[in-house]
């Protein structure tokens, strides 16, 4: 995660030139020359521009110095987007050397040459079609003027069919050395090129959504590939529902201490020995056992279901919700992630942060809806709506960071299958006794009957949102149930506007790397765009450093017993009630800046989990430092 930081440039190779090494992009036209068909291409937000071809016979010519060349392919097509790249790949150096990979199988980063003689060299590489089986994505080339080694290993894990790629860390003796994506997701593998030899080197994998593996003592030998056993990745505990219906992600309980809510799991004929809510920050684990009963009628074969209360002192914040029953092979712990929210109050004018159609397929795009997540954590809105989306494996992962409740729909590029993390695409969610929030993740066309039966369930609230994949929703159902937003991310027309009588203001997204702001004031939408244009939103450019980021003046994980969080905010908007987590030793804290809202007591007694509130004003840093309470 902490790699991931500085990864805002376009390069996805992120090594460093030197004088024996050094990158030519397959777009430069000076060192490559271009023969036939090649298209420049960087399809949804991929992490750099590279050349694409279909034609048989399309050619590059790549004039190098140095004793040795590697390619380094585009990232495979997803079937969300489209056709993989299946066409091989033919090259020859001065004429002489000669080989043949294909895009099929090969991974990312492919050594085509070494042990050359110093000098100039010419390399050709050539597409070729067979059958029915075209396609090359080409990045571009690394050259050496010295021995270097590479390794090769495969990737696999849970979810595998949702697995596209990954980033890659390689360190040695700690000290980063590479940091890149690998993986061709059709058949696992990765391949990286040009390692200085060494001992001491290791290698660590991450995906979103996925814990990180990793191997140690590495050695990378001259001239030659060190081929690693394969890597398993075993999914992130904060994105898996193991055994439960409801509530779970997408389909959150939003309660404040001392109410209740129902959960419905698969108990089967056990014992239901606990029901407990558990949050992590950082080191510190906060959890409390709930009383419950169980609502016997409303079991069924699989099934039970409970109402559990939420203790009257219990802290705000977001838990996962477990239920350990006991009997015989149906012992265990049913366990839903970040399914309870518990809030103060329930809020008057909610604020919410929107975006959608960000096409998070994979760990390039997960990484930018990251940043989303950590800007979002800053700014504190009351729901989050993301619109439109692709991979819910990668997203889930992406979002598990988020301090505040969230919906989510899939559009026009889903990957099949989202349901296993988000449920139903139509569904209801309740903030509060006067506010809802319909997630419609269908087209208009499509039926709608559970769409209106659910906001008709809800005539007496006085705030009705709908968060839907596209906006023509029928003027008729936007009138009769008075609904005072809609939100998409798919589809034309003006992006912020008034539709029907009511009128329903239609919040829309505008472009790829942005996100809105969205306040309220008496039911109605006050604002929704940045500095006061009638329809812009707030720009997140994918390169470059967050606008809006916090940084520590050391690691936040209650090590230290003073510790200063700097915010700077770059827009021309200010955003008041920020809000700052910070994770001390425990004890009594007090802030230079802000005013603390709480702080929680892990069980353990180690930690105490300081939040902080804080208005942050436009183009301006300001520094909160929380340290013990003397007084």
């Amino acid at each position: 995660m902490a790699l991931a930081l500085f990864l805002f440039t376009a390069s996805a190779v992120a090594a460093a030139e030197t004088e024996t090494q050094h990158w030519i992009s397959a777009l430069d036209r000076q060192l490559v020359t271009r023969r036939g068909d090649w298209t420049e291409d960087r399809f949804r937000y991929g992490a750099v521009d590279h050349l694409h071809s279909v034609a048989g016979g399309a050619a590059l010519e790549v004039k190098f110095s140095g004793c040795a060349i590697a390619v380094r392919l585009g990232g495979q097509q997803i079937p969300a987007y489209g056709r993989a790249s299946t066409g091989r790949l033919n090259f020859s150096v001065d004429g002489g050397t000669r080989g043949r990979l294909d895009c099929l199988d090969a991974p990312r980063e492919v050594v085509l040459a070494r042990g050359l003689a110093p000098g100039a060299h010419r390399l050709r590489i050539e597409h070729a079609t067979h059958g029915q089986m075209a396609g090359c994505r080409v990045e571009g080339f690394w050259i050496w003027s010295e021995p270097r080694g590479e390794l090769t290993f495969t990737v696999s894990g849970e979810k595998n069919g949702y697995l596209v790629d990954l980033r890659t860390v390689v360190r040695q003796r700690g000290e980063p050395i590479r940091s890149t994506l690998s993986r061709n997701w059709l058949t696992g593998r990765c391949g990286l090129a040009g390692l200085p030899p060494g001992e001491d080197y290791s290698l660590e994998v991450q995906a979103a959504g996925w814990k990180p593996s990793r191997i140690d003592a590495i050695t990378i030998l001259p001239g030659r590939a060190t081929a690693l056993g394969p890597l398993f990745l075993l999914r992130d505990e904060s994105t898996v529902l193991h055994r439960f219906r409801f509530p779970a992600l997408n389909r959150a309980a939003i309660r404040r201490p001392g109410e209740s809510f129902r959960a419905r799991f698969l108990g089967f004929d056990a014992v239901i020995d606990r029901v407990e809510l558990t949050r992590r920050v950082g080191p510190a684990v906060i959890s409390r056992r709930l009383p419950f009963q169980e609502d016997r009628a409303a079991a069924y074969y699989y099934d039970r279901e409970v109402v559990a209360e939420l203790p009257a002192d219990l802290p705000p914040g977001v838990y996962d919700l477990s239920v350990a029953v006991t009997g015989g092979r149906r012992t265990g712990v049913c366990r839903s992630p970040r399914s309870v929210h518990v809030i103060e109050r329930y809020p008057v004018d909610p604020v919410l942060v929107t975006f959608g159609h960000l096409d998070t397929s994979g760990q390039y795009q997960a990484e930018y809806l990251r940043r989303l997540v950590s800007i979002s954590n800053v700014i504190a809105p009351d729901l989050v709506l993301n619109s439109n989306a692709v991979n819910p494996a990668y997203i889930s992962g992406a979002m598990s960071g988020l301090e505040a409740p969230y919906l989510i729909n899939f559009g026009n590029h889903q990957f099949p299958g989202h349901e296993a993390w988000y449920g139903d695409p139509v569904n209801l969610l309740d903030l509060g006794p006067d506010l809802c929030v319909l997630n419609f993740g269908h087209p208009w066309h499509a039926d709608r009957t559970r769409a209106a039966a659910l906001l008709a369930s809800r005539a007496d609230r006085g705030t009705k949102i709908i968060h839907a994949f596209e906006a023509n929703a029928p003027l008729a159902l936007l009138d009769r149930h008075a609904v005072s937003m809609i939100h998409d991310a798919h589809g034309t027309g003006v992006k912020v506007a008034d539709l029907g009588s009511t009128p329903t203001r239609r919040i829309g997204k505008s472009n790829a790397a942005s996100f809105r702001v969205v306040r309220f004031q008496q039911g109605r939408v006050k604002s929704c765009t940045y500095d006061g244009h009638p329809t812009a939103p707030y720009p997140l450019p994918r390169e470059a450093a967050s606008p809006l980021r916090v940084t520590f003046s050391a690691p936040n994980d209650g090590a230290r017993r003073s510790l200063v969080a700097t915010i700077t905010n770059d827009y021309v908007e200010s955003f008041p009630r920020g809000r700052l987590t910070f994770v001390m030793p425990a004890g009594r804290y007090r802030t230079t800046h802000g005013e603390i809202e709480q702080t929680i007591d892990s069980d353990d007694g180690r930690y105490s989990v300081v939040t902080v509130r804080i208005d942050i004003p436009a183009r301006q840093q300001v520094r909160a430092r929380v340290e013990p309470d003397r007084g």
